[in-house]
């Protein structure tokens, strides 16, 4: 079992359960993730919808108040705004206390969502390589050729090499895929180091890591050869629909 979190928020609606379903799912060999409140209500249903849409499992969340937690130890605490940490203050069952300070999407738009699981996406895969008991970070062979292993992560690097960037709606278009599969599909990309991303609105555009060193590279140019005829056709598809305008 990996080390254990407990993600806080006033309400336990948004926040912290979109933080506990990316850890769960995303680095669930590493780590295992709690939410709790400390005046929690009831667990917001665009949260539920957020998460579903982009693939992640929702069926064990619930809003719950930082009291059941009250005699259990975790490594790492992290309260997600400032109004909880005001009202909960320092946990003494931590190894660590953290404070991350962002904006609660339920008193906005529906989008907000979105952007919240974008930026919480971003800030857990920040917190997972600084606390990385290995500070190797060079890409090997075996990371790639495992990233490369499925069918569906291959062909997303492949037209994104060939096509410089894309957005998650681009290669839902281009691939034939649903957006939850695609995305999955993105994380898993992005966290071994693959692929990085930009935001621009509400897109998120995903391009190959400028770290990839040149071998690797040699090795995506030569299965973009192998798998030409696919790639021309998914590039056919990409561009008969109406794509996002973006500054590279």
């Amino acid at each position: 079992m990996g080390k254990k979190i407990l993600f806080v928020c006033r309400g336990n609606s948004a926040r912290s359960q979109l933080a506990e379903a990316i850890v769960n799912q995303d680095y669930a060999d590493l780590y295992q993730a709690f939410s709790a409140g400390s005046t929690p209500g009831e667990v917001d249903k665009r949260t539920i919808e957020t998460l579903t849409q982009a693939g992640y499992n929702t069926h064990n969340l619930r809003s719950k108040s930082v009291d059941e937690f009250a005699g259990e130890h975790f490594d790492y605490v992290i309260t997600l705004c400032s109004s909880a940490q005001q009202e909960c203050g320092v946990f003494h069952n931590t190894d660590e206390n953290i404070f991350w300070d962002l904006p609660s999407p339920t008193t906005l738009s529906s989008s907000s969502f979105e952007s919240s699981l974008y930026d919480l996406q971003k800030r857990i895969e920040l917190f997972v390589n600084v606390h990385s008991d290995s500070k190797d970070l060079d890409f090997d062979p075996m990371t790639l050729h495992k990233c490369l292993s499925d069918r569906t992560r291959l062909m997303i690097t492949l037209m994104i090499f060939s096509e410089v960037e894309l957005s998650v709606g681009e290669l839902c278009q281009a691939l034939q895929e649903s957006q939850p599969k695609i995305s999955r599909a993105l994380a898993i990309l992005r966290n071994c180091g693959l692929v990085t991303d930009r935001r621009k609105g509400q897109w998120a555009f995903y391009s190959i890591s400028k770290q990839l060193p040149l071998w690797a590279i040699e090795v995506l140019d030569a299965s973009l050869r192998s798998v030409k005829p696919s790639l021309v056709a998914a590039i056919q598809l990409l561009n008969q629909a109406e794509r996002p305008y973006k500054h590279l």
